[in-house]
Order: structure tokens, then sequence, then C-alpha cells
């Protein structure tokens, strides 16, 4: 059961987030390392790794309209400044090419599906994370980045006296070790061999614990569920666990949940499944 949810909820969370990346990174970057033990760097990093993910996490949530639902537009800023702290990227972009993604799922039109060679190697892996990267950056979204982050490193070297190696250490090897974690677990690992799936969404769950899945990736790792309710935020996820059945093969695909004033119980299936959301419809009208 989901209970109805505050309006502020998605807010809080997403501030949360953000006010933690900020905090750790400016600790990390001053950091004298010269006094630091090697499993001090290590935590360090892990640490900056995972609050990077989350700004994705609450880019995420923006996409489906998950951070301020009853204000589109401040949702959709808060989306873009979440994708810029990230790495520069274009929220527009993201926006189109991850609803494409939940339109058509592991098909040739899926920008985040690589079928490979089918037999599940490494190098087909490998071969998948660079197409998963390389569908979100055009010639000019990766001029921007290698300018911008090049200005910025600059700028706090030089003008803020930060050292280039605290400076690689915990925001330019999170920000890369954070692209590994997000394809991992929440595009590898959910959707491959999904080619030969008959589910709708050919996405497949894996169940942590809730604490590992929430170190893992931000619950990502609930995937199905969140084909099939791509309106509730991924904080919440894990409630979705006990509620949705197939039952006999008929798989629980209802049209998007109704905003944050409802109360989710057991849902009987539905042949009616709506991914994209009438933000999706005013985006693409732009």
């Amino acid at each position: 059961m989901i209970d109805g949810l505050s309006d502020w909820s998605g807010v809080w969370v997403a501030g949360a987030i953000a006010a933690a990346w900020f905090a750790s990174l400016i600790f990390f970057l001053s950091l004298d390392l010269a006094r630091c033990s090697a499993i001090v760097v290590v935590l360090g990093l892990l640490v900056r790794t995972f609050l990077h993910t989350g700004l994705f996490a609450i880019a995420h949530d923006a996409i489906h309209n998950n951070v301020f639902p009853q204000q589109p537009r401040l949702n959709r800023w808060v989306g873009r400044l979440a994708l810029g702290l990230y790495g520069l990227l274009s929220y527009d972009i993201c926006y189109q090419l991850h609803w494409q993604h939940h339109r058509s799922p592991a098909t040739h039109l899926d920008p985040d599906y690589h079928a490979g060679s089918g037999e599940d190697s490494v190098w087909d892996a490998v071969g998948w994370y660079f197409r998963f990267v390389a569908s979100y950056l055009n010639v000019r979204q990766l001029a921007l980045i290698v300018v911008g982050i090049g200005l910025c490193a600059f700028s706090l070297v030089v003008g803020a006296r930060v050292e280039l190696l605290n400076l690689i250490l915990f925001w330019i090897l999170p920000w890369c070790l954070s692209s590994v974690q997000l394809f991992f677990f929440g595009t590898y690992l959910p959707h491959r061999f999904s080619h030969n799936s008959k589910s709708t969404h050919a996405a497949k769950s894996y169940y942590f614990s809730e604490f590992w899945s929430f170190l893992a990736c931000y619950h990502f790792g609930y995937h199905w569920e969140h084909h099939a309710y791509p309106n509730v935020p991924w904080y919440r996820l894990p409630q979705l666990r006990s509620c949705t059945w197939p039952v006999k093969g008929i798989e629980v695909r209802t049209p998007a949940i109704a905003q944050w004033n409802v109360r989710l119980t057991c849902p009987r299936p539905s042949v009616a499944n709506q991914c994209a959301g009438s933000d999706a419809k005013s985006l693409s009208a732009r």
C-alpha cells in the first residue's frame, strides 16, 4: 500500500540528496590527502559516487514528474539543475530519450538497449555501456561538457586552490563511476536478455534487501515496477513489490498512478498502459 504523498515529499528528498552532494563535495575537495589513509580516500570516493548517482535519481524522478507533480515547470527546472550538476547534460534530450525507452523497451528504437552478439559476454556489456553513454551525447553536448568541466576545473584549481588530485578523486572519477553504476544496475541487469522477453515492459526486477537496493542504485533494481508504475518515485518502489502481481501470466499494467492523492492497494490487471504522461506531449510539441 502506498499512502497519499505530500506534494513536497519529492522536493524534500531531492533537496536532501543535493545538500549531501554539495556538503560532501566541499569537504572532500578541501581534504588534506597527505594526512588521510587509503581507506578514507576509498570511502570518500564511494560516498561521492553514490551521491553523484543521486543527482541522476533526482533528474529521473523529474522526467517522470515525480519531484513536484503539482508544479510541472518547477519540476522540470529541478530536473535541469540536477542534470547540470551531474554532468552538464541536456534535460530535454534525456527526457525525450528516456520516454522513448519506456515506449519501446528492448527494441531497435530503445536508445538504452543494445542486443550485442547475444552471448552475454564482457565485451557485449562494455559495448552496450559505451552505446548507452553515446546515445545521450551529441557533438554539441559533448563539446559543452568538455569545455564546461574544463573551465570549472581550471577555476577550482587556480582560483580556489583546490588540489588537482582531490578534484580527480572526488569529482571527475565519481562522475565516471556513477555512469557505470547507473548503467549496470539501472539498464544492463534489468534489460539483459530482454529481446526474448514476453513482458510488455521487457524488464526484470532484482530484489536485494531494501537497504542494499538503496545503496546499489536508489532502488533502480525494482525495474519492472518502475516501468509498470512510472509515476511512483524511486523511494516508494519497494512498496510496490507486495502489491504487483502477474497472475497466470497476466501482467499488471495500469495507467500512470494519479499523482499524489492516492492510496494504492493491489490493483487488478488492466490492459491500459500509459507510459508517457501529458508532460511528455507538451515537451515534444515545443
